[in-house]
């Protein structure tokens, strides 16, 4: 993916009142690189447009399920203004700031359970980001009273399949052409 950290600050300048600075971290991949973690901030929406703009066809497929990701302002604004609480999205970037991929998690109706989705740029895959980002979700949601997590992913995505199998997703089911696995929180 084409740089993207000219965007939005690596550190917000102006974070949301309840800005969790606690999930704003470095982390260590198993192959020694540093990334960075933390939570998306309204000033990341260009990050947004940009990743929708010029993001890999095959990614936005098996993110939205369709060709085509929205793009309106209203769903772009939706996205990146969140509560932290019962709707948080992390961001993980390069050491230089540049966008490898997001995870987010949002409460459904039938709480105490929350939908998961994560994406992470092609040249960055295979690499444990999605692994951190999904387990970096998985403390705040315990804390905000959310007992399980729900992914929905086509049944091509074996990358997702495996990645959610290892981190002990189970319950598999095919319904509409999606597959759903969820996974009890702890």
């Amino acid at each position: 993916m084409e740089p993207d950290a000219h965007l939005s600050p690596v550190t917000p300048i102006d974070p949301p009142a309840d800005y969790p600075t606690h999930l704003d971290r470095e982390e260590v991949l198993a192959d020694g690189t540093r990334i960075r973690i933390r939570p998306i901030v309204p000033a990341d929406i260009e990050r947004l447009r940009h990743a929708f703009a010029v993001g890999d066809p095959e990614s936005i497929r098996r993110r939205f399920f369709t060709g085509a990701p929205p793009t309106g302002e209203v769903y772009l604004r939706y996205l990146v203004e969140i509560d932290y609480h019962r709707r948080l999205a992390l961001v993980a970037m390069d050491m230089e700031g540049n966008s490898l991929g997001v995870a987010r998690y949002e409460g459904v109706q039938a709480f105490p359970l929350a939908e998961i989705a994560i994406v992470v740029t092609p040249e960055w895959r295979h690499r444990g980001v999605a692994l951190m980002l999904v387990e970096a979700l998985e403390l705040p949601a315990i804390d905000a009273g959310f007992e399980r997590f729900e992914a929905l992913y086509l049944p091509d995505n074996r990358a997702i399949a495996d990645l959610l199998e290892g981190l002990g997703y189970g319950d598999l089911k095919l319904n509409d052409g999606f597959v759903s696995v969820t996974k009890h929180l702890s």
